[in-house]
């Protein structure tokens, strides 16, 4: 099938952080406490001792929705520390270099800016970062979609 002009490692090297951030958007709107749920409640029938064990209380804010903070946190440190061998403090265009690095497809990296931690940049930085963000944007979105609305029925008045 040869639908790209790119070999497998191009391909990866540009496509890998969208394909990230779709997979965790795609794993986000999978309701894994309610699977976890179903699996206890099944377990709980065929092993009514364990039943007791088993109960778990659910959480007020749900751990996904906080998940990406300290990867973001870990990410914004690098992205805001990170300075190219090959430009100076009055370099106009270091902002956009900076975006490229972390940001960009294989074909717009600057070849001066490839150094030996591009690669761990992109896939132990940035890439975790958008898989957690779009994956707590997912549950957000399915929190809201999902949850009992509260109703209030007015009380007419003569």
């Amino acid at each position: 099938m040869h639908w790209t002009q790119l070999n497998r490692v191009a391909f990866v090297l540009s496509y890998f952080l969208p394909i990230f951030a779709v997979t965790g958007f795609l794993l986000g709107l999978i309701p894994f406490g309610n699977l976890g749920k179903a699996i206890r409640e099944l377990f709980a029938s065929l092993l009514p001792k364990a039943s007791s064990q088993l109960a778990l209380e659910a959480d007020p804010v749900p751990p996904v929705l906080w998940a990406w903070l300290p990867v973001t946190l870990a990410f914004l440190i690098r992205f805001a520390t990170w300075q190219s061998q090959n430009s100076s403090i009055f370099d106009p265009h270091r902002s956009q270099g900076r975006v490229e690095r972390f940001f960009g497809p294989l074909n717009s990296q600057a070849p001066a800016l490839l150094d030996t931690r591009w690669i761990s940049d992109r896939f132990l930085f940035t890439a975790p970062m958008l898989f957690l963000m779009a994956c707590a944007v997912a549950a957000l979105l399915r929190y809201k979609l999902t949850a009992p609305r509260k109703t209030t029925l007015k009380s007419i008045e003569p």
